[in-house]
């Protein structure tokens, strides 16, 4: 059976549910701002200020920075409306420009950090707590059920990140390859609904996200959630392939043909309705994680001595996004990993996916 009694039926989504584009849409010119020379000024001089601040603070896992640390005046009102372009527009946006070249890795961490304060509250992004992560590749591929993609140099499929937002800070960029590219959710699940209402429907379904290790031992190694949720009047979209996949090595129940059938549409569909851009060297990006796919295209590092591709990745919440998914489990995401009162908390209603029917008979 495909779907079952509590599948909503789908329906075609609005712009007033969640933003609706194309490749065609937009200009590089409209996601783009691109920083003055009295700016990066700025900029250099709030970072002055955080690192007197918060000397022998460790910005990976320190939660407690804010805009007293990083004082902005015009820039922070630049960032504050890229945030709300982000969360409440077309749900992506890139500042241009930012001098990480004159920066060592620590301070492009401090850097990102400070910028973030004015973005929305930071997230975590493992059960350590760690608020930034390294985006380089470490010679290890995809495959592994440790490995994350932010570790590899390979292609990644259409995905979504943690907490309500993704913000990249490109330090250098790859010799070839490493785009970045963008898809509506939203036109994607309209377009599916047009090829195919039933695998459109499946989407709808609960499904098991495998944790990759960061469950609380003794805790169920997935957590539950529908890759697409419409809620309250909101568009909601949580896709992370891999880990779906990864999913029937810790529950023994494979995924379900038709369950594959949707992910492929919902792939081919997003490759089809794409923006490409080149992250540049000073990029910052942010992502809108409910209502944008993201992906990246495979690339090759330069030789040595040159710097490999690295970029620096902080997730960011949305304060007044409460409540945008059905799920208890969705709510807590918002904030970044799981943490171990919630793992408790979601294991008490926790059941394992139920296996297909077998194929029928030739």
């Amino acid at each position: 059976m495909l779907t079952s009694a509590r599948t909503p039926r789908p329906r075609w989504l609005t712009s007033d549910e969640a933003p609706l584009w194309d490749r065609s849409t937009f200009s590089p010119e409209a996601w783009t701002y691109t920083l003055s020379r009295e700016e990066t000024i700025e900029i250099i001089d709030a970072l002055t200020v955080a690192q007197n601040r918060l000397t022998g603070r460790d910005m990976l896992t320190d939660r407690d920075t804010n805009r007293r640390d990083f004082p902005l005046g015009h820039v922070g009102s630049i960032l504050e409306a890229i945030s709300s372009e982000v969360s409440d527009g077309r749900g992506f946006a890139v500042l241009r420009g930012l001098p990480v070249d004159r920066l060592d890795e620590r301070q492009n961490a401090l850097l990102l950090r400070g910028l973030a304060t004015y973005l929305g509250p930071i997230a975590t992004q493992s059960r350590d707590g760690q608020l930034i992560r390294h985006v380089r590749a470490t010679g290890r591929a995809l495959g592994d059920a440790t490995v994350r993609g932010h570790q590899t140099a390979n292609r990644l499929w259409f995905h979504t990140d943690g907490a309500d937002a993704a913000a990249l800070l490109c330090l250098t960029a790859s010799e070839t390859g490493g785009l970045s590219r963008l898809a509506s959710a939203a036109t994607v699940h309209n377009q599916m609904l047009n090829a195919s209402p039933t695998r459109t429907a499946e989407l709808y379904q609960p499904f098991h996200f495998h944790m990759a290790g960061g469950n609380v031992p003794g805790l169920p190694p997935t957590f539950i959630s529908p890759i697409f949720s419409l809620h309250r009047g909101h568009f909601s979209t949580r896709y992370v392939r891999h880990t779906l996949l990864e999913t029937p090595t810790v529950t023994a129940v494979p995924l379900h043909r038709d369950a594959m059938a949707a992910f492929d549409l919902l792939e081919e569909l997003a490759d089809e309705n794409s923006i490409d851009m080149e992250l540049r060297a000073g990029d910052l990006q942010l992502v809108n994680n409910h209502t944008v796919l993201h992906s990246r295209t495979a690339y090759r590092d330069p030789r040595p001595p040159a710097e490999p591709r690295h970029l620096l990745r902080s997730w960011i919440t949305f304060p007044h996004y409460r409540s945008r998914r059905a799920a208890e489990a969705d709510e807590y995401l918002r904030f970044g990993w799981l943490t171990d009162d919630q793992q408790q908390q979601l294991a008490t209603t926790w059941a394992p996916p139920t296996a297909p029917d077998p194929a029928p008979a030739a």
